[in-house]
C-alpha cells in the first residue's frame, strides 16, 4: 500500500512539473544521448561560454599596473641616472609623483611624459620627442642634475626647482609658498628610499627618505662612487 502511494505521489509531481516550470526550464538531448533539463537555454555554446561584458573587457585592457611600467623603464632610468650621477631611486620617486610611470601623461599645465617636462624645459635640455621615454628621461634627469649643482646639492631646493623652476626658488630664497610645490617636495622625499644593495655597497649614507628642508650633500669618493649624505665632509663638491 505504501509503495503504491509513493509511486502515485511521484507520478503526480512529474505531471505537475512541466506546468510549473514552463518557460523557465528547457529540455534537450546532448551528444551522448543524455536528457538534460536546464534554465540556461539549449545553446550549449552560450551556456559553456557566457558572453563577455564589453565594459569589463575595455577596463581589463586599459589596466597597466604602474609596478610593471616601473620594471619596464628601470634600465633606462638606471642608465640616465648613472650618466648624471643621480640615485636611480630618487629618479623613480620623482616619476612616481610626476606621472606614475605613464609615458603618455599630460598635466593640466601641459607638462608631458614620464618626468612631466614642460615644452620650454624639453627644448632647453635637447628633448625633441617629449613622449619618447628615453628622451624624456634624459631631459628630466639632466635638468635635475643641473638643479642639484645650482642649489649646491640641497635636495629639497632642487626638487622645488624641478616643480616650480629655479627662478622661483631663488626669488623666494627657499621652497616657494606654492601648495603644489610644497606637496611635491614632501611626496618625493617621502618616497625616496635608496635601495638596500646601494646602502650595503656604501653608495648612499642612509636608507630612509631625507626629510624636507634637510640639506643633502653629494660626495664623489676616490674610487668614483657617489655618496649622498646629510653630514658635510671635506670632500663635498
Amino acid at each position: 500500500m505504501r509503495l503504491v502511494l509513493a509511486l502515485s505521489t511521484i507520478l503526480t509531481v512529474l505531471q505537475v512539473m512541466p506546468a510549473v516550470l514552463a518557460g523557465s526550464i528547457q529540455r534537450y538531448v546532448d551528444e551522448s544521448g543524455r536528457v538534460v533539463f536546464t534554465n540556461l537555454g539549449t545553446d550549449r555554446t552560450a551556456v559553456a561560454q557566457p558572453a563577455a561584458n564589453p565594459l569589463l573587457q575595455a577596463a581589463a585592457k586599459a589596466v597597466r599596473p604602474s609596478v610593471k611600467r616601473e620594471q619596464l623603464y628601470t634600465p633606462l632610468i638606471e642608465e640616465a641616472a648613472g650618466r648624471y650621477q643621480i640615485s636611480p631611486d630618487l629618479v623613480k620617486a620623482m616619476i612616481r609623483v610626476e606621472s606614475n610611470f605613464n609615458p603618455e601623461a599630460i598635466s593640466s599645465k601641459g607638462c608631458k611624459g614620464l618626468m612631466q617636462l614642460h615644452a620650454d624645459t624639453a627644448k632647453r635640455f635637447g628633448v625633441k620627442d617629449i613622449f619618447d621615454p628615453t628622451q624624456n628621461l634624459e631631459g628630466g634627469v639632466k635638468y635635475m642634475r643641473f638643479l642639484l649643482d645650482y642649489f649646491k646639492n640641497d635636495l629639497s631646493l632642487a626638487l622645488a626647482g624641478y616643480n616650480a623652476g629655479e627662478n622661483a626658488v631663488t626669488r623666494y630664497k627657499g621652497i616657494p609658498p606654492y601648495r603644489e610645490t610644497q606637496d611635491y617636495v614632501k611626496k618625493v622625499t617621502t618616497l625616496y628610499q635608496p635601495s638596500a644593495d646601494a646602502v650595503a655597497d656604501g653608495d648612499l649614507a642612509e636608507a630612509v627618505a631625507p626629510p624636507v628642508n634637510r640639506k643633502i650633500y653629494r660626495v664623489v669618493q676616490p674610487d668614483g662612487r657617489v655618496l649622498f649624505t646629510n653630514t658635510p665632509t671635506e670632500s663635498v663638491n
